[in-house]
């Protein structure tokens, strides 16, 4: 049995392996292989003793059935496992340990377990697919996305959608040829979502100039979506180019005159814009009598 040895270490926590039995070194799992795994002998625990698994890991629930998609996990449990298999050899049996320290270098969570990997799917890489299984893929991603910004998850949401839109740009340049028309505008309209829902968490995080790139984009490919434009307005408003602002909604408003949510930044953004508009209006008359 070999000596233990480090997966990936920061200040904040150490993933490290030791093999029990070797595999097939010719067979490793990578991003987007399927593996079929054994967990036994999981323990957990922290300074004071035994303690719970994050609630949210999938790899460590009760309902976990064993199977893993390189890439495809939220949880940061989950994900730091699947630096474990993408470490390990078909066939293969390993002691696994991820530790997890606070800022104070105090023990906040270990988990040991021993894993099996007994299959790996030897996938195409992502480069030789296809364009339906890439547009498949952004699609799950996307309505994985949906799913974690509806729990509040939006880091995790964040990443599902940038890797969906990844799958998607990837499907470029599209040929009209081989790619009916019909299926062209879904793939448009998803980018647009996809942009949308990067803008609306950026927003979540004040972060206002990528917010406005974002919403930008999704302008371009569609330049009368109202989500789009209030949120471009939002954007606006926090860098305090209120003009800009004003503009977007009433635009949006245009196009939809009974949203709430575009009546109500309207209604905001009213008074600064007025203010705008008097001091223009005295600057005026000051300089011309």
């Amino acid at each position: 049995m070999e000596k233990e040895r480090v997966v990936s270490s920061r200040p904040d926590r150490e993933i490290k392996k030791k093999i029990i039995t070797p595999g097939d070194y010719t067979l490793v799992p990578y991003e987007d292989s399927r593996c079929k795994i054994v967990l036994s002998h999981v323990t957990c625990t922290n300074s004071l003793g035994k303690c719970e698994i994050e609630p949210e890991s999938r790899i460590f629930s009760k309902e976990f059935d064993g199977n893993v998609l390189i890439g495809d996990s939220d949880n940061f449990i989950d994900k730091d496992f699947e630096l474990i298999l993408q470490q390990m050899c078909c066939g293969e049996t390993c002691e696994a340990s991820l530790l997890y320290r606070d800022s104070e270098g105090v023990l906040v969570k270990e988990i040991k377990c021993n894993i099996e990997l007994k299959e790996v799917t030897d996938e195409q890489l992502v480069s030789d697919w296809g364009w339906q299984r890439l547009y498949e893929s952004a699609l799950h991603h996307k309505e994985r996305g949906v799913e974690l910004v509806k729990q509040k998850r939006l880091a995790d949401a964040f990443r599902r959608f940038n890797k969906a839109l990844k799958f998607l740009i990837a499907i470029e340049p599209v040929d009209p040829d081989v790619i009916e028309e019909e299926t062209i505008k879904e793939m448009i309209a998803l980018k647009v979502k996809l942009y949308n829902n990067l803008a609306y968490i950026q927003l979540q995080y004040n972060e206002y100039e990528p917010a406005l790139q974002l919403c930008n984009r999704a302008i371009q490919y569609d330049p009368e979506n109202t989500k789009a434009l209030y949120r471009r307005c939002t954007s606006y408003t926090g860098l305090q180019l209120y003009e800009e602002a004003w503009a977007d909604i009433q635009h949006a408003l245009k196009l939809d005159p009974s949203d709430k949510a575009s009546q109500q930044k309207a209604k905001s953004l009213r008074p600064i814009i007025e203010k705008i508009n008097k001091n223009y209006t005295d600057v005026v008359k000051k300089m011309f009598g």
